[in-house]
């Protein structure tokens, strides 16, 4: 009983440890024809549309025991990560997703790229369809136009890239404490990132207030229009010892894979 006791205290002591967190909120920019210089020019939006199988495996045999085709899906890879994988298109050699990637991609002229397409057996098992690997986007990428992949096998992939997806907002999500806002989330393209921001930073003070002086979602609130208000940021390190200053700039945020 003493043993279960301890047991309760324990938990409870855990629990009263959890912070409440907060996310500062993004807004779409609905302008859709942003100028060049307004974005970073690496940052691409992906979209893949179908994919063109061959009838038959490279052995002859049918894709499936049944005779049907392949259940198509797509893995989509940068400098060896697994960034996106597709649905399941099943029992056809002419897929079609229409996906839009729901992040942009950050491909520089040294990125590795890797395209796959897959035939789906099981959740730990798939036949290889075909695959692309290169540096950088696909040469003949047109921006806005489809471009057809000839991958290592008959098979091809349709992609088209476009202008990356912009937001509005900070970039930043933070732990409420009592007398300040710690960092434990920075988007890489973002306000917050461009002023220096690390993780583990204290924020103290928003504009003239100190984050002590406010009640928890007051400050989560101000914290969140501290960009498009020029609203300043007395912020620590994750010792809480020594102040700077940081100003959010108005630029977009700009989510990545």
């Amino acid at each position: 009983m003493r043993s279960f006791s301890l047991l309760v205290l324990a938990l409870l002591s855990l629990s009263g440890c959890a912070y409440r967190r907060h996310t500062t909120p993004l807004h779409l920019e609905t302008n859709p024809k942003l100028a060049a210089s307004d974005r970073p020019g690496y940052l691409f939006k992906l979209h893949v549309i179908n994919a063109v199988a061959p009838p038959t495996k490279v052995s002859g045999l049918p894709w499936d025991d049944d005779g049907s085709g392949p259940d198509c899906f797509v893995r989509v890879y940068l400098d060896k990560t697994l960034v996106w994988t597709s649905d399941v298109q099943e029992n056809n050699t002419h897929p079609e997703w229409n996906a839009i990637l729901p992040r942009n991609v950050v491909v520089g002229s040294d990125t590795q790229m890797r395209f796959e397409v897959w035939d789906y057996d099981t959740a730990i098992s798939a036949d290889p369809i075909g695959h692309l690997e290169q540096r950088g986007l696909p040469t003949t990428a047109m921006t806005d136009a489809v471009t057809r992949l000839q991958l290592d096998s008959t098979a091809t992939l349709a992609i088209m890239v476009s202008a990356p997806t912009a937001h509005r907002g900070v970039g930043l999500s933070v732990e409420i404490r009592s007398e300040y806002l710690k960092v434990i989330g920075i988007e890489r393209f973002s306000p917050a990132a461009r002023a220096g921001l690390t993780i583990g930073d204290r924020i103290v003070g928003i504009g003239n207030e100190r984050v002590a002086h406010m009640d928890g979602d007051d400050a989560a609130t101000e914290l969140s229009l501290a960009g498009e208000r020029s609203r300043k940021l007395v912020v620590t390190d994750k010792t809480g010892k020594q102040e700077r200053t940081v100003m959010l700039d108005t630029g977009y945020v700009w989510l990545t894979m």
